[in-house]
């Protein structure tokens, strides 16, 4: 088993980031963090318990999909192979965001498969239960959620590297979700520890810059409403700190890459 250190991958990400800032935020902004600021935008209004009307906002969200993985593939080669071009890059993301794409869905429909029946009996339950609230169904139906999110957590851990692998190796849909999960295999906990870590600091930062930068565009731009100029400010905000987060934590997955599957010290930054 190959050994693991967070900390030699995230030194190798930082130097990485700070030599080629000029290449990937611009890929990380304009097929990552844009799509998702577009799509915030243009997404109407909901009321609390209902989803939002259909509309065209709905076309982003298919390409925003497939543009996010033509960015993640494009930054995880870069990290991959140092000296390559943007050009470069971007046409393996191109080539290969299908096969990710592929894996994706089948990951999608094995978890509908297998989560929707359970979900259709507890609704059943709840329905010949009728109106009347009951305690220990709805103590199981939060026990059920929690199992649910920590099943998903942990199936994430293992599926982690699918974008990595797509980017270095490049085999199908298949051969994606099992290479990854033989990569991370005797390290989830540390792996499990890194990204609650890295979703801690992203919250964190979130948090910040949101209250900090809201706080500025408020009092320089007006009062947020829809379709103003504050509230643009704040979507640019959001995608900006967006497309930082997704370099450093795409870079830091590639590092990890390297080093479980023993691809020696190719791509170590000085």
């Amino acid at each position: 088993m190959a050994n693991l250190s967070i900390t030699t991958a995230w030194n190798e990400t930082a130097s990485f980031v700070q030599r080629e800032a000029r290449l990937l935020f611009p890929i990380a902004f304009l097929l990552i963090a844009l799509p998702g600021g577009l799509l915030q935008m243009l997404m109407p209004a909901t009321v609390p318990g209902q989803p939002p009307e259909f509309g065209a906002w709905l076309l982003i969200v298919p390409v925003g999909i497939i543009a996010g993985m033509i960015g993640s593939i494009s930054i995880s080669y870069l990290a991959l192979r140092p000296g390559a071009s943007v050009g470069e890059a971007l046409e393996i993301g191109a080539r290969r965001f299908i096969m990710l794409l592929a894996a994706s869905l089948l990951i999608g429909i094995a978890a509908t498969v297998l989560v929707v029946p359970l979900i259709l009996v507890i609704g059943g339950g709840a329905a010949m239960n009728g109106t009347q609230p009951d305690v220990a169904l709805i103590g199981f139906i939060g026990l059920f959620t929690i199992v649910v999110l920590a099943a998903a957590l942990s199936f994430w851990v293992r599926l982690m590297l699918m974008t990595a692998v797509t980017a270095a190796e490049n085999p199908g849909p298949i051969g994606i979700i099992s290479r990854s999960w033989e990569l991370t295999s005797g390290h989830f906990w540390k792996l499990l520890g890194f990204v609650l870590l890295a979703f801690v600091v992203f919250i964190v930062v979130s948090m910040v810059v949101g209250a900090i930068g809201g706080i500025a565009i408020v009092l320089i731009a007006g009062q947020l409403a829809p379709g103003s100029f504050a509230t643009f400010l704040v979507t640019l905000v959001g995608a900006l700190v967006n497309m930082v987060m997704t370099v450093y934590f795409t870079t830091l997955l590639a590092r990890i890459y390297v080093q479980l599957s023993g691809s020696g010290r190719e791509g170590v930054f000085a």
